[in-house]
């Protein structure tokens, strides 16, 4: 094949007489999701491969390029703001790339808080764990790459969950039979002691009623990020207050119980992430991950990162473990409120401290996938 030169004058890049369509496919497919924003001008027929949601899930199995997120709310705009950091230069310690994406819904007043409920295929879900009868907007399905969100329908009434007192935790993933993304909401109706559960189908874009955990299951957390489930192998997983795990299958919508590892001793603390496609279980500061999802004896203790600690403490925790290659982030914090973050590679056991921003609640792949396909 003769080799192919970009010509200045010719507007058509990689042009059909150049390259074949599906050379073309390929190559476009491994670049960055700006880049291909950008390259949607270069003709028709590359707009119409790039808007293609075939080639989007095609660049989502090639992509690399992933991000740190975390939300805060900005007092003079009354706005909420996404505070996006490249991954990659969190671990080489160099410039962090900060990228500001402005949250697209109106924020009426300050008191009203959004939380990033999690993240799939670079499509993030934000919640309003605050509800008033006169604010409606309770979830928001957001790719802030290609600038483009949708707002869910409410799963109920906003004046009779203000009446009913709601406590509510979120579960945001990946059908992978139907291929369709799905919401679950939990919430305990505290003036009725009672706990309702509702799916939403992004295919269908409605609700619909289902049954709650049982509630020998044990008990959700009350604290915000216990209400956060963790997306892995098209379930949703949370941590209970009796320190096992409740899984929701988003394929048959049905819930299980799955047990920790099996340890000498009481563990003190035990958290929930997601360490490459792992379950990953943060007990005290041992770092565990499930390497067959729901076999209990697949448990495999990765690291301990005590002597990390200089002093160490028993007064920080670690909450937070993030992955990339042999390194990962790992985010402690202490019962006062302030936070450490550790970049470690568990291959070599050598470490760095990560001069890196608080309050950092996700990672997330960059993709082209659009909240409403």
């Amino acid at each position: 094949m003769r080799s192919s030169k970009l010509k200045r004058t010719n507007p058509n890049i990689f042009s059909s007489a150049e390259l074949p369509f599906d050379v073309i496919s390929e190559i476009l497919a491994r670049l960055s999701v700006k880049s291909l924003l950008q390259f949607r001008c270069v003709s028709k027929s590359w707009k119409s491969l790039i808007s293609d949601p075939k080639f989007a899930k095609k660049h989502l199995n090639l992509s690399t390029t992933r991000r740190l997120l975390r939300v805060s709310y900005d007092s003079p705009s009354h706005r909420f703001i996404l505070n996006s950091y490249s991954l990659q230069s969190v671990f080489t310690d160099t410039n962090y790339n900060l990228t500001r994406f402005q949250f697209p819904l109106d924020v009426i007043s300050e008191r009203y808080s959004h939380h990033l409920v999690g993240s799939c295929d670079g499509i993030l879900c934000v919640a309003n764990y605050r509800i008033s009868p006169d604010y409606k907007r309770f979830v928001v399905l957001w790719n802030p790459s290609i600038r483009k969100f949708k707002e869910l329908p409410h799963f109920e009434n906003p004046a009779e969950l203000y009446r009913l007192r709601l406590r509510m935790t979120y579960g945001f993933g990946y059908d992978h039979v139907s291929h369709d993304y799905k919401l679950l909401v939990l919430y305990s109706c505290l003036t009725e002691h009672t706990t309702r559960a509702k799916v939403y189908t992004l295919k269908t874009d409605s609700w619909r009623t289902i049954q709650p955990f049982p509630s020998d299951f044990g008990t959700l957390p009350d604290y915000p990020q216990g209400r956060y489930g963790k997306y892995v192998s098209s379930t949703v997983n949370w941590m209970t207050c009796q320190r096992w795990i409740v899984s929701f299958d988003l394929v048959n919508e049905s819930y299980r119980k799955i047990l920790p590892p099996r340890q000498q001793r009481e563990p003190i603390y035990l958290g929930l992430s997601v360490l490459r496609d792992w379950l990953c279980i943060i007990s005290d500061h041992d770092v565990w991950v499930m390497k067959e999802y729901g076999i209990r004896d697949s448990w495999t203790k990765l690291f301990n990162v005590t002597h990390l600690l200089d002093p160490p403490s028993n007064s920080f925790r670690l909450t937070n473990v993030i992955f990339q290659d042999d390194q990962v982030l790992l985010v402690f914090k202490h019962f006062l409120g302030s936070m450490s973050l550790i970049v470690y590679n568990f291959k070599n056991d050598t470490s760095k401290v990560s001069s890196m921003l608080k309050d950092i609640l996700e990672d997330c792949v960059e993709s082209l996938i659009s909240p409403w396909s």
